[in-house]
């Protein structure tokens, strides 16, 4: 992109510089400033991450600072950045700001940058500013960068979705797993433990045409059955080693319903259904998200249970590709990973969730057009979607030390993935020689002796006593709340007695582990009473009263729920796994 570009910057009659590219004025030839300001005043979003496509010489990032009134985030993209071809202007150097300027290199990263942002959990519309004259002068990279956001606000949305929808589920069952957890507690004893291929066997309609060959090489490698697929390996006669498990809903646990597994070992999230870990008689794997610190932080310190941390997304095959890096060395093959409705499928054929899609279908589901594995056009939706986005961003962001191939052959084309097919995949690597799976599994196995348990009951008894303090000091706050005498202001009393209510909670819930349920709500009551622009002080105190209540309320309401989880589990421990003494 050198010599691309002649670039002036020439005196305006304001006696400002301007700046022209090419044939193009990126500001104005007459006051730059003025129109600058005018031009933020126009495109000013309040409460949304504002992404600048073009820098100049710096004045629309000048008046857009200024608008931005709730501490919204301003980045800015400029490709004349790059090699140097433009300075950014000493004003802007040397402070905070000068992290949030980026090269065209960045637009890739733009959902990592996004992701580094403090304090954007209530900030997750974007507001996209192109420069003027910036889409004549990088049309591609323009519509890149609108693409690139685009699919980051999708990916946002059904993830959001997916927390608000199961998160009360998500910390009921994980109350539920922890008798499971806390005898489970060895999936980093299989660290690493293999140096043979792994394939990870996904549901996608692909996957029907590799039963064939998974099943004669089924013993030459490591299967890791993503959820659910596990129905049509053993229906085509296919045990896998391994099946991963995340879905928390009973809709999953019908899925193991009686399956009568001879040698499948379950790898389960905190999260998964609890129902799912009583249908393996093997060893049970734990692990924690990488996101899950708090809750890592938790069994850890608090329960002395130690899990590993696994990156993942939103599909279980996400997680399962995670661990098959985590526990072996050899190469990894991806089948049945469609993440489209290849063939007018939902899923391979003897999935219990399979479904023919119907063209109706197409217009109501949202779909749309992708590039496939084999270069044609394949029907995708917005949720299938998000997880190609997820699977194309672990790849770039945790580069792996396993050699990785697609070889789904179908469905949508996973970017930065090398695609194989199964066939080559089996001559190039598959060795004749026969993996021992039993490998360290004689270490594996854990006893959890009667004094453990009546230490965890311990420690649950004493959370009991904390979700008594936090259901108090939340009625003490609602109580204060109604108190307040003013329509318009609180008096000095009501917020010394809501500071001190706020400050004790958090406390308490520090003492606990609420996180799944009480930061959904938490994020979901401040953006759902976000301040206004040019709010009157009644329209304030209204807002904030409102607030503050909602809040209370909710985390009330979740905190008995979260007690009550932990009773029936002290009631679990007790008739089930102590042993009482012969009166």
């Amino acid at each position: 992109m050198k010599n691309q570009f002649i670039i002036e910057t020439i005196e305006t009659k304001t006696g400002n510089m301007t700046l022209k590219v090419n044939d193009y004025f990126i500001h104005s030839k007459y006051n730059p400033i003025i129109e600058a300001q005018k031009f933020a005043e126009t495109h000013y979003e309040s409460h949304h991450v504002h992404i600048l496509f073009g820098y100049g010489l710096g004045y629309l990032v000048d008046s857009l600072k200024e608008q931005l009134k709730f501490g919204e985030p301003l980045i800015v993209i400029d490709p004349l950045f790059d090699d140097s071809h433009l300075e950014v202007q000493a004003r802007h150097k040397d402070n905070e700001f000068d992290k949030f300027l980026y090269n065209s290199k960045s637009v890739n990263k733009l959902e990592y940058i996004i992701d580094t942002i403090k304090g954007l959990e209530l900030q997750k519309n974007f507001k996209i500013i192109c420069a003027p004259n910036y889409d004549k002068l990088f049309p591609e990279m323009y519509l890149q960068v609108l693409k690139t956001v685009k699919d980051i606000q999708q990916k946002n949305m059904v993830s959001e979705n997916t927390i608000y929808r199961d998160s009360e589920l998500w910390q009921k069952n994980l109350s539920e797993n922890l008798i499971s957890i806390f005898e489970d507690r060895n999936l980093n004893k299989l660290q690493q433990i293999y140096s043979c291929p792994v394939i990870i066997a996904s549901g996608g309609p692909s996957l029907t045409k590799q039963l064939p060959l998974l099943k004669e090489i089924q013993d030459n490698v490591i299967i890791i059955a993503a959820g659910s697929t596990i129905n049509s390996l053993l229906a085509f006669g296919i045990e896998p080693d391994y099946v991963a498990s995340i879905d928390g809903t009973e809709a999953s646990y019908n899925q193991f319903k009686d399956l009568n597994l001879q040698k499948t070992k379950l790898m389960y999230t905190i999260f998964s259904n609890p129902k799912i870990r009583t249908q393996f008689n093997n060893l049970g794997y734990a692990f924690t998200a990488i996101s899950d610190d708090s809750i890592y932080n938790y069994l850890n310190n608090k329960l002395d249970v130690n899990l590993p941390k696994i990156v993942g997304g939103g599909s279980v095959a996400q997680y399962a590709f995670s661990i098959a890096q985590y526990i072996s060395s050899g190469p990894i093959a991806l089948i049945g990973q469609d993440l489209a409705y290849t063939d007018n499928q939902t899923h391979a054929a003897n999935n219990k969730q399979t479904k023919r899609i119907e063209e109706s279908w197409r217009v109501s589901d949202n779909m749309f057009a992708v590039e496939g594995f084999d270069g044609e056009d394949v029907w995708t939706s917005t949720s299938l979607y998000s997880m190609k986005l997820t699977f194309e961003q672990m790849i770039e962001n945790y580069p792996s030390n396993n050699i990785i191939f697609n070889c789904t052959e179908g469905g949508a084309r996973l970017n930065g993935f090398k695609q194989k097919t199964f066939n080559d995949f089996f001559e190039q690597y598959i060795q004749k020689e026969r993996p021992n799976k039993e490998i360290g599994i004689e270490n594996q196995t854990y006893i959890v002796a009667q004094d453990e348990w009546k230490n965890l009951k311990e420690i649950l008894e004493g959370e009991l006593k904390e979700y008594d303090q936090i259901i108090k000091h939340l009625i003490k706050g609602l109580n204060t709340l109604e108190s307040n005498r003013s329509n318009t202001t609180f008096n000095n009393k009501t917020l010394k007695k809501l500071d001190k209510v706020d400050k004790e909670v958090a406390e308490l819930y520090s003492k606990v582990q609420m996180d799944f349920i009480v930061v959904p709500i938490t994020l979901r009551v401040l953006k759902g009473f976000l301040e206004k622009e040019n709010e009157t002080t009644t329209e304030k105190y209204t807002r904030v009263y409102n607030q503050t209540k909602t809040l209370y309320a909710k985390l009330l309401d979740a905190t008995r729920k979260s007690k009550s989880y932990t009773e029936n589990t002290i009631e679990r421990i007790d008739n089930e796994k102590i042993i009482k003494s012969e009166e």
